[in-house]
């Protein structure tokens, strides 16, 4: 496997970021996107999607979305190609889906030099008109402390912040805040707080010079457990990742 496999490109114009996973064959564990809507579509080969605890086979183009906060991982059931979209849920919320529709066209027209036609991009662009459309899209927040303590740790997960604190913060016992948080969010908080440094660690590495800056900066105590965590999620090593990932901005690619 190369670094050619795999391409993550960020728009910093309109905060989407695309994921291209070319010949794959890496599982990933349970995680969710945070606040973060996915859409894809299998250009080759198929993989197995579960989300809530069920799993689906999705083949050559089949699309799939997965809403902010909701739980999922994914295993391969062959070699599979991918495109994904990340898109943050407040640039849905603040754009109409026309002109987001327009706006992802573009992006995959001028960032991917790969296979991908009019009819696929189609696709992915219909997948917008479900979910404007869906009941289900408006999330919903139960728990007061758990929506607040859900935003500080997406903001700064790097804060050394216990579990035994996080439930003492909230006047309850620690295994009542971990099922509350489960129920709320999908995940432990400890399984929220990794997966958001990771992200942040992703968006870091690029500014930084050693691997060790980053693994400091985003909360971790040593090197190795960051690169052991960073390639659980990401799928592949720091260094690597950062040579298969670019920012494209509104005059070209970076």
């Amino acid at each position: 496997m190369t670094t050619n496999n795999i391409r993550y490109l960020y728009s910093a114009e309109t905060g989407i970021e695309l994921i291209f996973c070319k010949d794959w064959a890496i599982s990933y564990p349970l995680h969710n996107h945070v606040s973060v809507l996915t859409i894809g579509i299998i250009l080759e080969g198929s993989l197995v999607l579960t989300v809530n605890q069920e799993s689906r086979i999705y083949k050559q183009n089949q699309t799939f979305m997965i809403l902010p906060y909701i739980p999922h991982s994914i295993s391969s059931h062959e070699r599979y190609t991918l495109l994904s979209l990340c898109i943050d849920k407040d640039v849905i919320n603040n754009i109409e889906v026309v002109t987001l529709q327009k706006r992802i066209a573009l992006l995959l027209t001028q960032a991917l030099n790969m296979e991908i036609n009019r009819y696929q991009i189609l696709q992915l662009s219909n997948l917008l008109d479900e979910i404007a459309a869906s009941p289900d899209w408006q999330l919903k927040n139960y728990n007061p402390y758990i929506h607040d303590l859900k935003k500080q740790l997406e903001l700064y997960p790097e804060r050394k912040l216990t579990v035994e604190e996080m439930a003492q913060n909230a006047f309850i016992s620690k295994y009542h805040f971990i099922r509350s948080f489960k129920a709320e969010v999908g995940l432990t908080p400890h399984q929220f707080q990794i997966q958001n440094r990771i992200r942040k660690a992703q968006r870091f590495i690029h500014e930084a010079e050693t691997i060790t800056e980053v693994a400091l900066a985003t909360g971790f105590c040593d090197q190795s457990h960051f690169i052991k965590q960073f390639e659980k999620y990401v799928g592949l090593p720091p260094l690597i990742y950062k040579s298969s990932s670019g920012t494209i901005r509104p005059d070209g690619i970076y």
